[in-house]
């Protein structure tokens, strides 16, 4: 009968970690959901580093050619990239050359990583700790996704003028080939999920049903 109860309690509690794994997935959704509301709606207060470092890189980069990055007057959620590179519009008009660029391509992550967050089953402390550092990471991404998006549209999307400028600042293509794709393919997708799995050991390695404690004692045996 003890031997009933000991499989029986271990049925349990497979079916609670198959269930707790289900759970995570479902409130990871409905926390998402309202964490992209909160990412949007809030995306001009938590995007402002993101404008000044960007800022600050693109005037080092490109020099006396760069003016600033503002937020663009009606959709807070944009950027405004402004150069001081005389360019000839379509409409034969002169004027410094300015574009759009949409930061939240690059921050995405963000809602996600609250999602799963707001969804495990840890505290309140280290759940805010995680949710910091992953702002701090995917603000890292959104920095990067900025600088080279503007660097990539001055030097493909504007002609031969803009992309002699470019590379007269010693940005190749290749580079801004690079930095384009990692910052728009790769690193927006991988960070938030880096950031909850090292952060999450612990219920990561109760999932897959191995820790790296065991697979290394395996591995020395």
């Amino acid at each position: 009968m003890a031997g009933n109860q000991h499989d029986e309690n271990k049925t349990n509690g497979e079916t609670k970690e198959e269930l707790k794994l289900s759970e995570l997935l479902i409130l990871a959704s409905m926390w998402m959901l309202f964490g992209f509301m909160i990412w949007f709606y809030l995306s001009a207060f938590h995007g402002a580093p993101t404008r000044m470092a960007a800022d600050a890189i693109l005037g080092h980069i490109l020099g006396s050619d760069f003016n600033r990055i503002i937020v663009e007057p009606n959709q807070h959620f944009i950027y405004q990239v402004e150069t001081n590179i005389p360019f000839t519009f379509r409409d034969g008009t002169t004027e410094a050359l300015g574009f759009i660029v949409n930061p939240l391509v690059f921050s995405y992550g963000l809602p996600l990583l609250f999602g799963l967050v707001m969804g495990s089953d840890v505290s309140w402390k280290r759940k805010a700790v995680i949710m910091l550092i992953g702002y701090v990471v995917i603000t890292l991404v959104q920095i990067w996704g900025v600088v080279w998006q503007s660097l990539k549209m001055l030097a493909f999307n504007f002609g031969e003028q803009t992309h002699a400028i470019v590379q007269a600042h010693g940005v190749s293509d290749a580079a801004i080939a690079m930095g384009y794709q990692l910052g728009t393919l790769i690193f927006p997708a991988l960070a938030p999920i880096f950031v909850w799995v090292l952060s999450n050991r612990p219920l990561v390695e109760q999932f897959v049903g191995w820790s790296a404690d065991q697979l290394q004692n395996k591995n020395a045996a």
